[in-house]
Formats: C-alpha cells, sequence, structure tokens
C-alpha cells in the first residue's frame, strides 16, 4: 500500500482542536491585516483611494509568487526543518513585524504589511497539507468544512472588532494585536506532529474520480476570480461609506457581512453532500457573486450594499470550499496543492486592484469601474462553464 508524504510521518491526521485552534487564532490577525489595512491606511496614513489599491496590488502580487513556490520553499526547508519548525518561524516573524506599524512612518506600514502578506503565503500551503493529509473522501470534506468555518469565521470578527477601535480613533493597535494572538497560535502548534501524516495513494485513487479534474479546472477559474471582487472592494470600502454617510463606528461591521455569508454558504456544503461532484453548484455560486459585486458597488444606500455585499459572501464561499476540496483531493493534500490554491488567492487579490488602478488612471467613474471587472467576471464565468461541462453532473466519491 503506497504512501505519500514523509518517512517519520504519524500514524494519524492532526486532530480537530490543534489544528482548528491555530487556524482561527491566524484567520483572526488575517482578517485584521488584509482588511483592518486599508480602514489603517485611509484614517492614520491618510492614502487616497489610488494608495490603497497600489498597496492592495504588490500585496497580491507577492501573495501569488510566494504562494505558487510553497511546496518548493518547504522541501527546501525541510532539509533543516520540519513543516512545523517552518510554521513557527512563520509565526513568530509575523509576530515581531506586527509593532512596527505603530511607527508613524509610511515605508515603516509598506515594509510591515508586504513582508507579513508574504509569510501568509507559505503559512497556508503549509497548514492544509497538515489539514488534508491521510483524510480522503467524506472525512476530507468534512475536516475542510469545519476548517472552513473557523477561519472565516475569524476573519468575520476580525473585520468586525476593527469598528469599536475606529469609533474610539485607536485603529493603529489593530495589526499590532497579531503579536499576543500569534504567540498563542504557537500554544496549538506545539500539539502538531513534526511531519503530516502519510497520505494512502490507493484510498487517494479510489476516493479522486475522473470528473473531479474538470471540476476542479472550473472552480480554478472561478477561484481567483472571486478574490478578484474581493481585492477590487475591499481597498475602496472605506470611501464607499464616505459616500453613503455611513457612521465610523458601522463602517467595519457592514463590512464584515460578506464575510458572515461567506461562514453561512460554507456552513451549508460542509453539513450537505448534494454539492460535489456537480457543476450547477460553481454556475450559481458565479452568479451570486457577480450580482453581489454589481449591488455593493453602485449601492445608492446602505441596505442595498448589505444585499450586495451578502449575495457576493455567498458565491465566494461556495467557490472556496469546492476549489479547496477538489485541489487538495486531486493534488493528493501536497503543499503544492495548497500553494497553487492561495496562489490563485493572490492572482484574484492583485488583479482587482489593478482594475481598479487602469479605471482611475482613465479618469472613468464607479460604471467603468464596474464594468471591467464584471467583463473579467463574465469571461471566467464562461471558461469555468466550459470546464465544468465536461464533467458528470453526479460522482459517487
Amino acid at each position: 500500500m503506497g504512501t505519500l508524504a514523509h518517512p517519520h510521518s504519524p500514524t494519524r491526521p492532526v486532530r480537530a482542536l490543534p489544528i482548528g485552534g491555530l487556524t482561527f487564532l491566524c484567520s483572526l490577525g488575517t482578517g485584521v491585516l488584509w482588511n483592518a489595512l486599508y480602514f489603517i491606511a485611509a484614517s492614520e496614513y491618510g492614502f487616497t483611494e489610488r494608495d490603497s489599491l497600489m498597496l492592495a496590488l504588490i500585496n497580491g502580487i507577492l501573495y501569488t509568487a510566494v504562494a505558487v513556490n510553497a511546496g518548493r520553499t518547504v522541501r527546501f526547508l525541510e532539509r533543516r526543518m520540519s513543516p512545523r519548525g517552518a510554521l513557527a518561524v512563520v509565526l513568530v516573524a509575523q509576530a515581531l513585524l506586527a509593532p512596527l506599524v505603530l511607527v508613524p512612518n509610511i515605508a515603516m506600514l509598506w515594509f510591515a504589511a508586504v513582508v507579513m502578506t508574504a509569510l501568509g503565503a507559505l503559512q497556508w500551503p503549509i497548514v492544509q497539507h497538515y489539514l488534508a493529509s491521510g483524510r480522503h473522501g467524506a472525512e476530507m470534506r468534512n475536516a475542510i468544512g469545519w476548517w472552513n468555518a473557523s477561519w472565516m469565521a475569524a476573519t468575520a470578527l476580525g473585520l468586525a472588532a476593527a469598528g469599536p477601535l475606529q469609533a474610539a480613533g485607536l485603529m493603529q493597535w489593530a495589526i499590532p494585536s497579531l503579536l499576543p494572538i500569534n504567540l498563542l497560535a504557537l500554544v496549538f502548534l506545539a500539539r502538531f506532529p513534526a511531519h503530516p501524516v502519510a497520505h494512502d495513494v490507493d484510498e487517494h485513487a479510489r476516493h479522486v474520480p475522473p470528473t473531479y479534474r474538470s471540476l476542479l479546472g472550473a472552480a480554478r477559474v472561478l477561484h481567483p476570480m472571486g478574490y478578484l471582487v474581493i481585492g477590487a472592494l475591499s481597498p475602496i470600502l472605506p470611501y464607499l461609506f464616505q459616500a453613503l454617510g455611513t457612521a465610523d463606528g458601522l463602517q467595519a461591521p457592514i463590512g464584515a457581512t460578506w464575510h458572515v455569508a461567506r461562514v453561512v454558504a460554507v456552513i451549508v456544503l460542509w453539513r450537505t453532500a448534494f454539492w460535489h461532484g456537480r457543476g450547477a453548484t460553481l454556475v450559481v455560486a458565479g452568479l451570486l457573486l457577480s450580482l453581489g459585486f454589481t449591488a455593493a458597488v453602485a449601492a445608492p444606500n446602505e441596505a442595498t450594499l448589505i444585499i450586495g455585499l451578502a449575495s457576493l459572501g455567498l458565491g465566494q464561499g461556495a467557490i472556496y470550499y469546492s476549489a479547496i476540496y477538489y485541489g487538495l483531493a486531486v493534488g493528493a493534500a501536497e503543499v503544492d496543492a495548497g500553494g497553487i490554491h492561495e496562489a490563485l488567492v493572490g492572482a484574484g487579490y492583485f488583479l482587482g486592484p489593478a482594475l481598479g488602478l487602469v479605471s482611475i488612471a482613465a479618469g472613468a467613474g464607479t460604471p467603468v469601474f464596474i464594468g471591467l471587472v464584471l467583463g473579467a467576471l463574465i469571461v471566467g464565468f464562461v471558461v469555468s462553464v466550459l470546464r465544468a461541462g465536461r464533467a458528470s453532473s453526479h460522482s459517487k466519491a
């Protein structure tokens, strides 16, 4: 019986509590870094919309470059340390960098933001490797379900918690909070084995039907589209709120609407089995994503903005769950599979801001910006539907 992993792998996958606890804490920090960063940049450093989009663009490019090479990087590091050791280095480095944003210097904000982003791009493929290795079929879907719910709930809380800080004029303390958060995450990391459990080749083949490859291809087209929308929307949310006259203390909680909706979507997919092996799930998710983005960016009032964000979150959650499940299932739970998954996250994060910068450079307004993003979504949606069409509508996995 063949296996795929380090020769000193344990016999059982990582238990739910250690990996769930670490994921929740790290994602709480990610929610602050990736979302509150733009509120901090605007309120504390006077960033313009163009400045925020440029910061998002650079972060996305760097995240993609590091994530796509995550497997290669981990194999290089394994000559010197275990995957658990590499995760410890990442957590400690992020903790030490977080307080640097308190230095009243824009260059320091840029430095801390981009380096912490790069470290996160290495962190998550390793965590996903631990999560999926040794798990197959329904067991893998279940593990990905509670793991998704854990990190998505944490990012929503991270952004919502920024509201009181913003109202109190203490937003600059949001990112330094990663220092104690990451140190606490090390407590959960101590319960990880040095290496993930071996991934059984025979079980892998039995639980991954040929249809999964077509569905993976479809999901991997829509996956960056989801983050393209988030990458385009997150940097300009503060300015949408300004236009609507939203109170400072309500901006971050309303901005968390799509995070909450995304958690709802993954919980539904986690607790059901109707969706896997079916291309229709991805089609509906793509429509929700597109309609939600349009409603949010063109919202004439806060109610429409909330509806748009909720629709966007439902679509993005379904796309994310599908992409990571098919990716880790077909990719045999390897770091490379997680790295590609995270690289596509980064690709979306830099494509969205890039379209925003193009519309600003052309002197165009919101309608042109919406048109550019929707144009990219339509192209991605058509390609995804064509790919999903190759898969059977029923899978016995």
